[in-house]
């Protein structure tokens, strides 16, 4: 079971469930997911099992509930770039997305660790399609405000596929290195730019027009 017992409606009680996942995500920056347990997150959070187990049926659920608050930032975190003054170029504004996403890896504790080392929970794919389909739609937004990106399904499909290709290549950036590696990062807005552009009759032309 991954879903959530009971969701608090206090704040007392909202705040208690924070405690619960953020101490979740601390344990997992030293503890593999197969060590970690129930009572060590009780104790982390300061709470006792009792009480975790109101909210939470077991680790799984815990973990679920930490990810799809990530998912949720990851949303927002796309709103907030795509949504403020875009720079000259369309790569740049990958560069600032694909940075933005680096930073999670690097700083988000236990982020890094269950992206490559977590539970293979069925119930968050769903989510993470949703996820990608959300930030998709925002950096397709942003590209026909600032980049002269065509509105059409074609080119939703372009930016629903460059995203799943960012995402892919994030993975490959930290799979070996905490701090990422820098050339894939680097390489990794060329490629999604080329790709969103390529039926352009001049990628630099469009990719680079002012913003309007």
């Amino acid at each position: 079971m991954t879903e959530q017992v009971h969701k608090p409606q206090q704040q007392r009680s909202r705040e208690k469930v924070t405690r619960i996942l953020e101490a979740t995500a601390t344990l997992l920056e030293t503890t593999s997911y197969e060590e970690l347990g129930t009572k060590l997150i009780a104790a982390e959070a300061g709470v006792s099992v009792g009480v975790l187990y109101r909210y939470f049926a077991d680790k799984e659920a815990i973990v679920a509930s930490l990810v799809h608050r990530w998912f949720q930032v990851d949303v927002q975190i796309a709103e907030r770039i795509t949504e403020e003054p875009l720079p000259q170029c369309s790569q740049e504004l990958l560069e600032k997305l694909l940075s933005a996403y680096a930073d999670r890896f690097r700083m988000e504790p236990g982020y890094r660790r269950v992206w490559y080392h977590g539970p293979r929970i069925a119930a968050l794919r769903a989510d993470g399609r949703q996820t990608d389909q959300a930030i998709a739609e925002r950096v397709h937004k942003a590209l026909v405000r600032g980049y002269a990106m065509p509105d059409t399904e074609q080119f939703r499909r372009r930016a629903r596929l460059a995203v799943e290709v960012g995402g892919n290549l994030l993975d490959l950036a930290f799979r070996e290195s905490a701090e990422g590696d820098p050339e894939i990062l680097a390489d990794a807005a060329l490629m999604m730019d080329r790709y969103l552009f390529a039926p352009s009759t001049s990628v630099s032309e469009r990719s680079c027009k002012s913003v309007t």
